[in-house]
């Protein structure tokens, strides 16, 4: 029985041998890609085949291998979305798409490394923006788009070419910008608006803490394109936009009645001081009226050696407009995709022109990028990108506060007695001196505009290169690795050629310049990462991954410059007439860190995140490790607790997070740690040095080390161009730290009537500090300053963000709708040890955005008290408390309705509250070109100062308001602040002392009270009119969808306060003081073509 039981089972065994590779044959490896109506990949995804255990789970790229029969059906599964089932057949690859569950809600966002995360599970703060929805009405900047779109990002934008955006989260300038998982160092000038998938912002640091220090103040995340993987086949996309520039939103308000000089006075005789009084050369624009009467201007006859008087009019009303062109934009992209089974690819090309409405000068932006991914077995996926972007205009306008500033010359500080029409000032140069001296109203400190455009050049060259290179494994249904390096690089060549009779500040000799300032820097990121999905029991599910980076990065620049020209027009280093000035910088950085994510699901409950970073930084004084831990808990209460039909969705959130940063700097200047003072510039021991005394410091990325807490020797020329060294004259604090930053968020997010409305609400706290400040110290130790960890400061805000359908579909007619709300304030939270006052002002307690300037000083019942010859008293005691510089509240309102094949998206945005000063407005007024100058009570009396001049007897006739001191009592002031201690010893009586109004004026709006605006404005942001062409139109042709779009863009500006109507609030959206100089901001109106092939 023993030996037939034995020969049975090998009978057995052979059979069931035999038969094993007809049962291996039926068996298929299927391999493929899961993702959204929206083309994202879904993490998590459940694939199992029907009847069996078997089955796997979506990787963090949406991946999924699996081994099933051909005939058998694979359900696919993922909360928040319809169930999808697949019958096996013989393709091995399946790529399948889910769609949207109406009754249940689940989104995937891409977070930190590039992690997609069903929303569920996230327990901080985001929001997504489409790419494609910036496409259309598209601001200059790429990121200027972003405007409105997110709650608490605010984007300041510059209306200057070339200016990076101020953008800000929560109240912090951001810095770190993410293209596909990677840091990279942009001055968001180099981001291709056309090849960006989405936008996503993480508001805090327990969103970003994988990032480490850089992201100790958020970060945006751009996902790009890599074409529809579910799309087989070749596919083509043209995007094409032009947009004209036209119609001042904000304009320098300048009257056109009286002319430049001082005191009504005026004669031209060299443009140079030479007049009595000096009044032809750096005036003001107090002069005469213009009455038509004969006077000596810069182009009236010579005759015999003697300068004829001509007619005095206001030939040169609206000279700034009349220079002023429609400036305009284009924008064109070509992309081309093309899938198959194991291969995906995209390319694209991207083409940008801005032509600026000041003459000869605008950008051109060149844009190439590639991605390809190729999967040579289903476990093994290889991708790569490219990018290589190009910037360049050979001049650009330099609109800073100064003699290099067309609007300082045209408009602010030169009257209406020239015309920028004329030959003689079109002609740029005075006959017979051609390339030396040129032709204006004035040689001293202002320029001919057509000098400032068509000679004085300067021009800007940049090359920006980024790109990875990953391969991804998938080991078994759980675990995968990624290994992945990047790089990130730029070029920049930046020229000015100034040309002979040029005299901005600090070149004053009117002999010329030539000047080069080069930047190169070099990045780079190699990644290991392990990948894990696993579940317990059926009910915890754990993910994340484990990983390791190794960073480098160099950089060095050069600037160097001629000290003036021996032979006009001739810009290079050879026709210096002085030795040349030149000054060099270079730096490197490592960083080696190490980090982990997990997030552990309890079923339907919670999710607990966790995630923590370790650095090793070279930045410091010595290599320093720091340390990044945040945890985050996500509760989706609807799950399990039932909700009233009204509410579909709810879910609770917090955060929390511990971020400390480096000694680093994420931009630099031309000259860091520059010796130079030949030009008038800065010197001294730090990155953001410019050694010209004029024009706009231009900061490039950098993100490397700064230096400041390190020991540094300045080099110096003293005496015969000899180079001498000096010492330092700070200390250190033993022990000294970087800053940290700890931050508390909470939150929730709620949805109604089966997802038709959305409300995510946000709370959140930072704690910043002890920070590194200098502190004065006595000099008898040698030095003069000691850094030590001091300060703290505590910011609570909050966000909301509400979206939806009011309207999904009534008889072909939608509306969608995004509204978002933001405020935030920050006070000192401790002062430093020893100290209850901070910087003069703050005490323990205070805002840190209060602003402190100079006031009027006032009666109890808030008149204005005079001087005893009836000007404004100059307050003894200390600035006064104006305001808080900070809006109250940011807002925005998005709506987008939409009937059939046509579409209407209006945006209003704008901020509530705060204050600042019109630094403008001081000096218009002040200098006498406002037009508030020569209206009213003021213009009248100007008039009178004019009509009367040299009258004997006659002193003015302008009467300021308020009162004078009666009694001939002197006000008693508190030293500290400022308030009158002895209103009881003082009488009063109403002002009645004439006065010549240029004395008053600039009296009276040297006080910063005078120039006090509002930050409170709203503008209709953009208006975008759509229409896609039916699908029965197209039919049969070779285009597969096309869309018309007409754009405006900035069409409306909104401020209740016309005398600062100068100013566009836009780009001062942090804690800015004083407002600055600024090109006009123009309405932008256009059309928008989109084809797919």
């Amino acid at each position: 029985m023993k030996q037939l039981y034995k020969q049975l089972k090998q009978v057995i065994t052979v059979v069931l041998f035999l038969l094993a590779p007809m049962t291996l044959a039926a068996q298929i490896k299927i391999s493929g890609t899961v993702s959204d109506e929206t083309k994202q990949s879904l993490p998590g995804v459940s694939v199992l085949v029907d009847g069996t255990k078997q089955g796997t789970v979506t990787d963090m790229n949406g991946h999924f291998l699996l081994t099933a029969k051909k005939g058998q059906t694979v359900s696919f599964q993922y909360l928040g979305y319809e169930k999808k089932q697949i019958i096996i057949g013989d393709e091995a690859v399946i790529n399948v798409i889910l769609k949207g569950d109406s009754k249940a809600l689940s989104e995937v966002v891409v977070t930190a490394l590039g992690i997609k995360k069903d929303t569920k599970r996230i327990g901080y703060a985001l929001q997504t923006v489409d790419g494609d929805d910036l496409l259309k009405a598209r601001d200059p900047n790429p990121i200027g788009g972003l405007i409105g779109k997110v709650a608490g990002l605010s984007v300041g934008p510059s209306p200057e070419v070339l200016r990076e955006p101020n953008v800000m989260i929560r109240g912090d300038k951001l810095t770190l910008y993410v293209i596909d998982g990677f840091p990279i160092n942009t001055d968001t000038w180099n981001i291709s608006p056309d090849d960006i998938e989405t936008y996503t912002v993480l508001k805090g640091p327990a969103a970003a803490a994988l990032y480490g220090s850089r992201a100790v103040n958020g970060a945006i995340l751009i996902t790009t394109k890599k074409g529809d993987k579910n799309k087989k086949g070749l596919t083509v996309d043209f995007n094409s936009s032009t947009v004209i520039n036209s119609g001042f939103l904000t304009f320098p308000r300048i009257q056109n009645s009286f002319g430049a000089g001082e005191n009504t006075q005026y004669v031209f005789v060299d443009g140079k001081g030479g007049a009595p009084g000096g009044v032809d050369g750096d005036y003001d624009v107090w002069g005469p009226y213009f009455a038509g009467q004969l006077i000596p201007q810069y182009d009236s006859p010579v005759i015999n050696g003697v300068r004829q008087a001509t007619p005095y009019t206001a030939r040169g009303k609206n000279n700034l407009k009349n220079f002023l062109k429609t400036g305009y934009q284009t924008n064109n992209n070509v992309s081309l995709s093309a899938n198959g089974e194991t291969y995906t690819t995209r390319f694209s090309v991207s083409q940008s022109k801005q032509s600026s409405y000041i003459p000869n000068s605008g950008l051109n932006i060149v844009n190439f990028n590639m991605y390809g991914s190729f999967n040579p077995s289903p476990r093994l996926k290889i991708e790569g990108n490219l990018d290589f972007n190009r910037q360049f205009t050979d001049n650009f306008p330099d609109a800073d506060y100064g003699p290099s500033s067309l609007i300082y010359s045209t408009a602010i500080w030169t009257g209406a007695d020239w015309d920028v029409n004329a030959p003689d000032i079109k002609a740029i140069w005075q006959p017979g001196k051609e390339g030396v001296q040129s032709q204006f109203a004035e040689y001293q400190r202002y320029h001919n505009p057509y000098l400032m455009t068509e000679k004085w050049l300067r021009g800007h060259y940049k090359n920006d290169v980024y790109g990875y290179l990953s391969a991804n494994f998938k080991i078994d249904n759980h675990l995968n690795a990624t290994l992945r390096s990047q790089f990130d690089t730029y070029s920049i060549l930046r020229t000015e050629k100034l040309p002979f009779s040029a005299h901005p500040y600090g070149r004053e000799g009117n002999q010329g310049d030539y000047r080069e300032d080069r930047r190169n820097l070099f990045e780079n990121n190699n990644e290991l990462l392990l990948n894990f999905n696993y579940n317990v029991k059926n009910f915890v599910n754990l993910s994340g991954l484990v990983g390791t980076n190794l960073r480098t990065l160099s950089y060095n620049s050069s600037w160097t410059s001629t000290d003036y020209l021996n032979v006009p027009e001739v810009y290079s280093f050879s026709n210096s007439k002085n030795p040349v000035q030149s000054t060099s910088f270079n730096s490197s950085m490592m960083v080696l860190s190490g980090y982990f994510s997990l997030d552990a699901a309890f079923g339907k409950y919670a999710t607990l995140s966790t995630t923590s970073r370790i650095d090793k930084s070279s930045a410091f004084q010595t290599p320093t490790t720091y340390y990044y831990p945040s945890v985050s808990l996500a509760t989706v209460i609807s799950d399990y607790i039932k909700m009233p039909n009204l509410i579909s969705f709810l879910k609770a959130r917090a955060s929390f997070s511990n971020v400390r940063t480096d000694a680093t700097s994420a931009s630099i200047g031309p000259a860091p740690f520059s010796s130079i003072t030949a030009f008038g510039g800065q010197t001294g021991s730090n990155l953001t040095n410019n050694p010209l005394g004029y024009g706009n410091t231009y900061m490039s990325p950098y993100n490397g080390p700064n230096y400041s807490l390190n020991t540094a020797f300045n080099i110096n020329k003293p005496y015969n161009n000899q180079a001498a060294g000096y010492g330092p004259d700070y200390l250190y604090q033993n022990g000294i730290k970087t800053t940290t930053r700890v931050n508390y968020e909470e939150g929730f997010d709620i949805k109604f009537l089966e997802n038709r409305l959305g409300l995510s609400a946000t709370a959140f706290q930072y704690i910043d500090g002890p920070q590194v400040l200098a502190n004065q110290i006595s000099t008898a130790t040698g030095y003069n300053i000691l850094y030590l960890n001091a300060l703290k400061t505590k910011k609570t805000g909050y966000e909301v963000s509400l979206s939806g359908t009011p309207i999904k579909d009534m008889g072909g007619f939608g509306w969608d709708v995004l509204v978002n709300w933001s405020t935030y304030k920050r006070v000192y939270k401790e002062l430093p040890k020893g100290q209850d006052t901070y910087q003069t002002f703050f005490k323990e307690g205070d805002r840190t955005d209060k602003l402190y300037g100079t006031a009027f000083v006032r009666t109890k019942d808030g008149q204005i008290i005079n001087d005893a010859a009836g000007k404004p008293l100059v307050n003894g005691g200390a600035n006064q408390y104006l305001g808080n510089l900070n809006s109250d509240y940011s807002w925005s309102i998005y709506n987008k309705f939409h009937y059939k094949s046509w579409s209407l998206g209006v945006q209003f945005d704008g901020s509530v509250g705060g204050k600042t000063i019109d630094y403008m407005h001081n000096k218009t007024m002040r200098g006498g070109s406002n037009i508030e100058t020569a209206q009213g009570a003021l213009g009248d009396a100007r008039y009178q100062d004019w009509a009367n001049y040299g009258k004997k007897g006659y002193n003015g006739t302008y009467v300021g308001e308020g009162v004078v001191i009666s009694n001939g009592a002197s006000i008693n002031y508190d030293s500290k602040t400022g308030a009158i201690l002895n209103y009881g010893d003082l009488a009063f009586a109403p002002n009645t002392n004439k006065v010549f109004v240029q004395d008053y004026v600039s009296k009276y709006y040297n006080f910063d009270e005078a120039n006090l605006m509002s930050k409170t404005f709203a503008k209709l942001r953009e208006v975008t009119l759509g229409f896609d062409l039916p699908k029965k139109l197209l039919a049969g042709t070779f285009i597969h969808k096309a869309s018309v779009s007409l754009v405006g863009r900035n069409l409306l500006y909104f401020y209740k306060d016309k005398r600062f109507k100068d100013v566009d609030l836009d780009q001062y959206n942090g804690e800015t003081p004083l407002t600055g100089l600024q090109s006009p901001t123009v309405r932008s109106y256009g059309f928008n073509i989109n084809v797919t092939l």
